[in-house]
């Protein structure tokens, strides 16, 4: 084994604080060498993102909040706990707001609602692009954002290119839901009643063999008819009744600013990415060369640009 061999075979030291130093410093300096171009690839892709940004329409935002009808809560959860100052009413108040904000998310996220506005505005021709009325669905609940509150109120926040038609379609999204949550509520009043009206009957026919049956069951069937005619009554009311099932805290507003586009934000985050993608593609560049200079040799590599390659003699000294 020659003395070089030997050598080789001897274990490294461990890397000091100079090795550190030096590695940062060919780092740096593969940065630096790279300068130019990274630079350019920066000021490239911010120019790009901000020319994109201000060709792109404007957009105009609305908004409308809506709580439940607090006097329906107190009617359903007051009236069997107590009045709105007990601790435990409020928290089962709370709790049912929150059970009607989810239902109010989802009639007003449903496909119903969404079919109903793109007729009533004419979204398909609106949109551009839109072939399908599922396309115009999708571009409808990207222009809309739905949110809840932990106290119970629902906020719909609609964007559009025309303010007006921005502020129109949010109070639609609020008619909507309060026609489909009446054809809910409708339809459970209806088969109440005519649940309520069928056991009426059977009751009247019992009655009509009053001398057929014990007189204490008849005094039970009398006192059982006069209940379900007051409750068929009280029923047909609520059938009937044509009241608002939500209420509006803020109502939507035409607006007179469009929606800001964030063009230092997304230029400045352009920015960086393209320096990210510059780095890298300056440190794969210094890789290839250092790679194609271990296969090639010393002098042949300085030709592709790799200034980190020492001259080396004949006799493989440095």
């Amino acid at each position: 084994m020659t003395d070089s061999q030997a050598k080789s075979q001897l274990p490294r030291p461990a890397a000091g604080p100079e090795d550190l130093e030096i590695d940062l410093f060919d780092y740096l300096l593969v940065i630096w060498r790279a300068r130019w171009s990274i630079s350019l690839l920066c000021i490239l892709a911010m120019a790009v993102t901000v020319v994109i940004i201000l060709t792109r329409p404007r957009y105009y935002e609305s908004s409308v909040t809506i709580v439940p009808p607090l006097d329906a809560l107190q009617k359903e959860v007051g009236g069997a706990l107590g009045t709105l100052s007990n601790p435990l009413v409020r928290s089962a108040l709370g709790g049912l707001s929150s059970n009607i904000a989810g239902i109010y998310v989802a009639i007003l996220e449903s496909r119903e609602v969404a079919d109903a506005l793109i007729d009533r505005f004419s979204l398909m021709e609106v949109y551009e692009d839109m072939e399908y009325r599922s396309d115009a669905r999708k571009q409808l609940a990207k222009n809309t954002k739905i949110d809840t509150t932990a106290e119970g109120a629902v906020k719909v926040t609609v964007q559009d290119r025309d303010p007006n038609r921005a502020a129109a379609i949010a109070v639609a999204y609020i008619k909507e839901l309060d026609a489909q949550n009446k054809k809910l509520s409708g339809g459970l009043a209806t088969g109440k009643r005519v649940f309520l009206e069928n056991r009426l009957q059977e009751i009247a026919a019992r009655l009509k063999q009053f001398d057929t049956i014990p007189a204490h069951e008849a005094r039970v069937q009398e006192m059982l008819y006069e209940l379900l005619v007051r409750e068929t009554e009280i029923a047909k009311i609520e059938e009937a009744r044509n009241m608002p099932t939500i209420q509006v805290l803020d109502p939507a507003v035409v607006s007179e600013l469009p929606v800001a586009r964030g063009i230092v934000q997304k230029g400045i985050l352009a920015g960086v990415v393209a320096f990210l993608l510059g780095t890298f593609g300056a440190f794969t560049r210094e890789y290839v060369v250092q790679a194609r200079s271990r296969q090639e040799g010393p002098l042949d590599a300085r030709k592709h640009g790799s200034p980190n390659v020492a001259t080396v003699t004949e006799d493989g000294s440095a």
